[in-house]
């Protein structure tokens, strides 16, 4: 099944190493679709992502390097399914997801480590509600580069 969502050009920059495909998993709140950026993945991860109204971005603070394998939990904290996780684990660097409107808990764990954020999803948003969460650098094992290329930076900027 595919999701629906205009990509938002706040994509940073690509990882050579990352050659992840965008996945599209079920989720009890809608639809997840995670991958990689760079060329192909980028133009596949944009079409599939359509009509997605939460983006995740993972990546190690002060590097910006992206980091994939994160386990996200996401918790709505109003609403019938208040407090009832959704678990899944972000195949790519950046995600998108359909849920359904409220305020969400999203805790994400990374090599043992979690960081926290919070988003509220308007009813009928014009675009996602973009939430970036750094890892500190000791969460990243130091054993792939993640680093783009200035090419891969610039192509990262167009829409």
């Amino acid at each position: 099944m595919k999701v629906q969502l205009p990509l938002v050009a706040v994509l940073l920059g690509a990882a050579a190493t990352f050659s992840v495909r965008a996945v599209v998993t079920p989720a009890p709140a809608g639809e997840l679709v995670c991958g990689g950026i760079g060329g192909d993945e980028r133009r596949e991860l944009a079409e599939e992502s359509r009509g997605t109204n939460l983006a995740l971005e993972f990546f190690v603070a002060r590097s910006g390097d992206y980091v994939t394998g994160v386990n996200v939990a996401l918790t709505p904290l109003d609403g019938p399914a208040a407090g009832q996780s959704i678990d899944v684990a972000a195949a790519g660097p950046l995600c998108f997801v359909k849920v359904a409107p409220g305020r969400y808990r999203i805790d994400a764990d990374f090599n043992g480590i979690t960081r926290s954020a919070r988003a509220s999803i308007p009813e009928n948003p014009t675009h996602p509600v973009r939430v970036a969460i750094a890892f500190p650098q000791q969460a990243a094992r130091g054993d792939i580069d993640t680093r783009p290329t200035p090419e891969e930076r610039e192509e990262a900027k167009s829409p």
